[in-house]
């Protein structure tokens, strides 16, 4: 390893440990500035910590413009940081790789939430149990305001039905935290978990909401089952993946 390189890998590596003891989990970010000290290592790069090395680097990557300014934005704060050890290291612009701008979520209406969750048993006639997971699932995520990925994560035993409460694990800060839920969400999630466990008696796992081979429902079997119930609900135009919340309860 080159004198710099060795320089960088030290620095990133305690650039991590200082990220992670403030509460970041840092898992991509810390793959990001290991994968830029080997780019440095490979092409043989000299001190110090340039502009030109910074844009090279990200865009040795494929992918969107999002994830090349994403990966600009690690490097950028972590530049901020090795300017201490070496105050000839270049400020990164923040505006070299701008994003794309990123539709808002929207509330829904009661009209809206209605037609859509109504629209699930459509879904897959052939197949009930998937509507019935994709109206329960919308439900509990416009009463309660969780992130889908937070939803598609839950575990059985994170859903109290009696004391009506649905922990959520390692959110943000990697701390748990608890959420109420309103009555006529438990009782329709008292609805799912009956006909949830006549078809799939013996689950393949721990998870709450189960696809149609009763495995964990994934982001992308959501994302999927979301657009066909938007289409059946005529709501195609307005909506998208991210317009998963609402009001009133469920």
């Amino acid at each position: 390893m080159t004198a710099f390189a060795a320089f960088l890998d030290d620095k990133v590596e305690r650039y991590i440990e200082l990220r992670r003891s403030l509460g970041y989990a840092f898992n991509k970010q810390a793959g990001t500035l290991r994968a830029f000290v080997r780019y440095v290592e490979r092409s043989q790069l000299g001190a110090p910590a340039t502009r030109t090395m910074a844009l090279d680097f990200v865009l040795s990557f494929g992918g969107a413009a999002d994830s090349r300014a994403v990966r600009h934005g690690v490097l950028r704060r972590f530049y901020e940081y090795l300017v201490v050890y070496d105050p000839q290291t270049e400020v990164l612009e923040r505006k070299a790789f701008p994003r794309s701008r990123a539709i808002p979520p929207r509330i829904l209406s009661e009209a809206e939430l209605t037609s859509l969750i109504d629209a699930c048993s459509f879904i897959s006639p052939g197949n009930p149990l998937r509507g019935r997971t994709m109206a329960t699932l919308i439900g509990l995520l416009a009463s309660t305001g969780l992130r889908s990925g937070e939803v598609v994560s839950l575990d059985r035993g994170d859903v109290d039905l009696t004391n009506g409460v649905v922990l959520v694990r390692k959110t943000k800060f990697r701390k748990d935290r608890l959420i109420p839920v309103h009555p006529t969400t438990q009782a329709a999630l008292r609805r799912y978990v009956r006909e949830r466990d006549t078809v799939f008696p013996r689950p393949k796992g721990e998870a709450f909401f189960l696809s149609s081979r009763g495995c964990r429902l994934s982001a992308t079997g959501l994302q999927s089952n979301f657009a066909k119930a938007r289409k059946l609900a005529g709501r195609d135009n307005g909506l998208c993946d991210r317009t998963i919340s609402g009001t009133g309860s469920r």
